[in-house]
């Protein structure tokens, strides 16, 4: 019996992912978001199924936002008027 894949080890994993090793640790140890881990004694390994189906599991689905036709303006942020607003000001001194 041969084994198809082997165990990640967290550096792997971070590389896998683009995140620096230390955050596999860290994640890890305050219970983050990361795939299922296997203690080997001291170790953590992370099995590649498991990475997988964590994967697939993060992908969002890319659904566009629907806008209804009576669906009110967004509240601007304070600051500056716009120029209509100016102009309204102006003409009604």
């Amino acid at each position: 019996m041969t084994m198809e894949k082997k165990l990640l080890t967290p550096k792997a994993l971070a590389e896998l992912l683009g995140l620096a090793e230390q955050t596999i640790y860290n994640r890890h140890s305050t219970g983050g978001d990361l795939p299922q881990a296997i203690k080997l004694g001291r170790r953590l390994r992370f099995h590649p199924a498991d990475v997988d189906s964590w994967l697939e599991c993060q992908r969002k689905p890319a659904v566009p936002p629907v806008l209804s036709p009576h669906s009110a303006p967004s509240a601007r942020r304070p600051g500056r008027p716009t120029n209509e607003e100016q102009i309204a000001v102006r003409l009604s001194l």
